[in-house]
Order: C-alpha cells, then sequence, then structure tokens
C-alpha cells in the first residue's frame, strides 16, 4: 500500500501552482477544467462504480486535468461577462477544486482526514488564491455567514469580496459537492444552459432525497438545514420544495408549510466517489 503523502498540520495547500497558461478566456477554462476531472473520473470508475485512485493518479487524463487547473492562474475575472457566467465559472471551479484535492492529498475514506479541509484547499485564480469555502460561502452564497462562528468569508475590504454574486441563487446547493456521498452527483455547467441546468439539479436531488414516511413525516436532506436561511430569498424552503417536487403525496406535505422538513437524515461523509480496495 502507498504511504499517504505529507500533509501540513496548518497554512492553505494551493494545488495549480504549476503549469499556468495565460490568456485562456476565464469561462472555457473552467469548463475544460471540470470536463476533464469527469473524464478522468469515467475512466478509471470500475464497473461495480468504484473509482481507481491509484491507476487515476498516472494517467494522462489526470496530468490534462491538472494541467487544465494551473490554466485557472492566468485568467481575467474581468472577462466573466453577465450573472450566467460568472455563477457557471464558479460551479465548476468549485467541483474541480474538491475533487483535485481529494485525489492530490491521497484522501482514503473523508474529506475530514484534512483538518479544515475546505477552508484549506485552494486555486490560484486571476491573481487571487481561493480556498473552497472561499468559493463556496464567500462567493457563491454571497458572501453569507457560515459555521458556528457565524463569520462571513470576505471582510468590507476584501476585494475578493467584489466576486461575490448578488443575490445568491439557492439552487446552487444543488449543484456543487463537497466530495461525500451525500452530495449531489455534478456535471459540466455552461452559462447558455444555466437555467435549465440548475432547474434540473434542484429537481433531481429534491425528488430523490426527499422523503415522506409514517404519519405524513417529511424527511430531508442536511443541506436543506443547514442552509435554510438561504431559501428565504426565494420566498421560503417550503414554497421551493413545491416547486421542485413531482406532484405526489411528499410535494402536497409541504406545500404551505413554513417549516416542512420534520427531520433530517444522517450525512454521509464518506467519499463520494468510493476507492477501488
Amino acid at each position: 500500500m502507498l504511504k499517504p503523502p505529507m500533509r501540513s498540520l496548518v497554512g492553505r495547500l494551493v494545488l495549480n501552482d504549476a503549469g499556468a497558461v495565460p490568456g485562456i478566456a476565464p469561462d472555457a477554462a473552467a469548463e475544460n477544467l471540470q470536463r476533464a476531472v469527469l473524464t478522468a473520473i469515467g475512466s478509471f470508475t470500475r464497473p461495480d462504480g468504484r473509482l481507481d485512485y491509484h491507476a487515476l493518479r498516472g494517467s494522462w487524463e489526470w496530468a490534462e486535468a491538472v494541467a487544465r487547473a494551473g490554466a485557472l492562474q492566468g485568467v481575467s475575472l474581468g472577462e466573466l461577462i453577465g450573472r450566467p457566467a460568472r455563477l457557471a465559472f464558479w460551479i465548476n471551479v468549485y467541483n474541480a477544486l474538491v475533487f483535485h484535492a481529494v485525489v492530490a492529498l491521497e484522501i482514503r475514506e473523508t474529506v475530514w482526514e484534512v483538518r479544515g479541509f475546505y477552508g484549506r484547499v485552494c486555486y490560484r485564480i486571476g491573481g487571487f488564491v481561493l480556498s473552497a469555502d472561499d468559493v463556496e460561502h464567500g462567493i457563491l452564497r454571497d458572501n453569507a455567514r457560515h459555521g458556528w462562528l457565524r463569520r462571513r468569508r470576505f471582510s468590507g475590504r476584501d476585494p475578493r469580496l467584489a466576486l461575490a454574486m448578488h443575490p445568491m441563487d439557492p439552487r446552487i446547493h444543488f449543484a456543487i459537492t463537497c466530495g461525500a456521498h451525500s452530495c449531489p452527483p455534478v456535471g459540466v455547467y455552461r452559462a447558455e444552459a444555466l437555467d435549465q441546468q440548475l432547474d434540473t439539479a434542484a429537481r433531481n436531488f429534491l425528488n430523490q432525497d426527499v422523503a415522506l414516511g409514517e404519519r405524513g413525516r417529511v424527511t430531508c436532506s442536511r443541506i436543506l438545514q443547514w442552509y435554510a436561511r438561504d431559501f428565504e430569498a426565494a420566498g421560503g424552503l417550503g414554497p421551493f420544495l413545491a416547486r421542485y417536487l413531482d406532484a405526489g403525496p411528499a410535494r402536497d406535505a409541504v406545500a404551505g408549510r413554513a417549516r416542512p422538513c420534520d427531520a433530517y437524515r444522517p450525512y454521509d461523509w464518506a467519499l463520494q466517489h468510493e476507492p477501488v480496495e
């Protein structure tokens, strides 16, 4: 068995410092990166659904994904014109960064093997160094509060605050992955199809994850508990669920309820792509 890589206990872990390629349009850079990552995953996923991380790390497919990550250093974020282009860019970047970190750090079971994983794994992008937490909470969630300290990722003087997506779109929670089994599946997001893609992601995840049990009790994903406030701008969680759930008993049960979820299932933090033993 290979020994795990050396991991510092503190400090940022920048994953794309090699192979910078200047002059690439940012939307293309992020799409190409996420497409390369998904291609690598597909190439080394066995028929039983397990991913051969060892073979993946030494492959040309993974080398291509790493090179695409390096290209993010040279992008000009000012060239991202329009909200759909910006939102698609950051969704693709987040998903690629999380999986890149899982592979690069040779994580075996869960991201919690690396202390402070989401706050430490980073990409260098257009002159900024951004962690997974920076991208999710600072940019995609419009610098919303998160964590038990309830702090915002960016202070009022932080130049990265200009990157924040305002207003926040709660559908992002069904388009990004934290690398765990309980996270939504992901794809390559494109500006020209973004609204439809986000609707599809929300509908697919919620119809699989919201369940009506005995005595009419509604059980939901922990995501809906952790980020309940994010759905207020969309009229509240109940109306949001009623919009995306298919017609049936579950949708009838949540309709008109201010607190539609009666219980939340345990979150499975095992790797989303289970490794070959």
